[in-house]
């Protein structure tokens, strides 16, 4: 009888051993949990927070606004400018110390474009302008950014140095003369611009932005014979649309 009863105990001592054991088990997974959890925590949040570097490649449109073009500070009335297409490269970086929320950009574009002022006679003097504008530019940009996790709203402004390069020159000016040489002239440029960017993948982004630019280009003209000639200016102002894709590192 003895001997059943230490049996029975074996028993119901192996059960509740065997019932304890599992929650042993499980109170001591979250002291492990516990360790754990902040490691994949500082991964997570160190993925989050690591300075970001990216590429891109964009085409763009413009719409330029009509200022009057100027041979020696005399304006061609009714100057046309008008707008054309053309495209530009990005290299962005948004560090980790400014979570990734304040950026610097290094951009370099390219626009086509013309200028027309239809012939036109005032004060006694006729005057008729046209030629090709195309411009290079190179711009440093300061961003502010939402780094959300697809999509990234921003702002920014930039400043530097646009190339100005007035092609298929034809001012006509009754008093000054004529003037058919090629230009050139570099200025200083700002902008302001406003876009989206969404993330396709981990590294591929799509992104559209608008931009308005302005550069006063002020030409050293040649008369065609050769002799230097009259300057002539253009205040240019103008709306650009891009679109484009970029790779993240």
């Amino acid at each position: 009888m003895k001997s059943r009863f230490w049996s029975l105990g074996v028993v119901v001592l192996a059960g509740v051993l065997l019932q304890v054991y599992p929650a042993l088990l499980l109170a001591a997974d979250p002291a492990a949990n516990a360790v754990k959890s902040p490691s994949a925590s500082a991964e997570g949040k160190a993925e989050e927070t690591k300075s970001e570097l990216y590429i891109s490649l964009y085409m763009q449109g413009s719409r330029p606004l009509n200022r009057p073009a100027r041979l020696q500070e005399d304006p061609f009335t009714n100057t046309d400018v008008q707008g054309g297409l053309g495209g530009g490269l990005k290299i962005g970086f948004f560090p980790a110390f400014a979570g990734r929320y304040v950026g610097l950009e290094a951009e370099l574009s390219g626009l086509d474009g013309k200028v027309n002022a239809p012939t036109a006679t005032s004060g006694g003097v006729t005057r008729s302008a046209n030629f090709r504008l195309q411009s290079i530019n190179a711009m440093a940009n300061l961003l502010l950014r939402y780094p959300g996790d697809v999509i990234q709203p921003y702002i920014g402004i930039g400043a530097g140095l646009s190339g100005g390069f007035a092609r298929d020159l034809n001012l006509q000016h009754s008093t000054i003369g004529t003037v058919h040489e090629n230009a050139a002239d570099g200025a200083f440029a700002y902008q302001f611009l406003g876009g989206v960017r969404a993330n396709i993948t981990d590294r591929l982004f799509l992104f559209t932005e608008y931009k308005y630019f302005v550069a006063n280009y002020q030409w050293e003209s040649e008369f065609t014979n050769g002799s230097r000639g009259p300057s002539f200016t253009l205040n240019y102002r103008t709306h650009i649309i891009a679109g484009g894709f970029g790779v993240t590192f």
